[in-house]
């Protein structure tokens, strides 16, 4: 999942939330070094993507791609979900996405103690109104873009887009199925750390 889904499947905690940002920044153990509920959120965060690279759908949909795009179809899968997410969030959260989007924004860009490149990527979300404009095709394939010039290595996900719409209506329909299941594990998971 990307930044849409993990703000989402936070339910509104922020200090889940603040962990759903860091997820892709911290690595390694946590020991302590950030407050309780943000180590929490990045527990919930590497559990939602260990959850999802797992699933029987996601591996169903990796087998849709041409084989020079399956190594990087799960990060393909995180983009192209936050955009049914987007299309599809009057269905799975109360507030209009632009006011949920805001929310977000206003506490990742003003919360202290952050590291630096969580501070910049939520910088960059906010400067770009990102959750809301995955609903355009274009955001998708330059997020897909700025993804493949991050990695180290030569990768084919600047020009992964066509893929992803090739298989629009599948990926979709998928997305549709997996999803509930997602948000039930991340609300299990959830339950566990109130119980800390």
């Amino acid at each position: 999942m990307n930044y849409l889904a993990h703000f989402h499947l936070s339910d509104g905690d922020e200090g889940l939330l603040i962990g759903a940002l860091l997820g892709d920044h911290v690595k390694g153990p946590l020991r302590g070094q950030y407050p309780l509920s943000w180590e929490q959120g990045i527990r919930l965060h590497r559990s939602i993507d260990a959850y999802t690279d797992q699933h029987a759908e996601i591996k169903q949909a990796q087998q849709l791609f041409d084989p020079e795009y399956r190594r990087y179809s799960g990060i393909m899968l995180d983009v192209m979900f936050d955009h049914f997410l987007n299309q599809h969030w009057h269905h799975f959260h109360p507030l209009a996405l632009t006011t949920f989007s805001q929310q977000v924004y206003q506490l990742i860009t003003s919360t202290d103690q952050l590291p630096e490149n969580a501070q910049r990527q939520a910088s960059n979300l906010a400067r770009y109104d990102v959750l809301v404009n995955y609903q355009h095709w274009q955001t998708i394939e330059v997020a897909l873009e700025h993804i493949g010039q991050r990695l180290r290595r030569s990768n084919p996900l600047a020009h992964s887009g066509g893929q992803l719409q090739q298989h629009s209506d599948t990926l979709e329909q998928i997305f549709l199925r997996f999803y509930p299941q997602l948000q039930q594990h991340a609300n299990a998971q959830r339950e566990k750390y109130l119980l800390e």
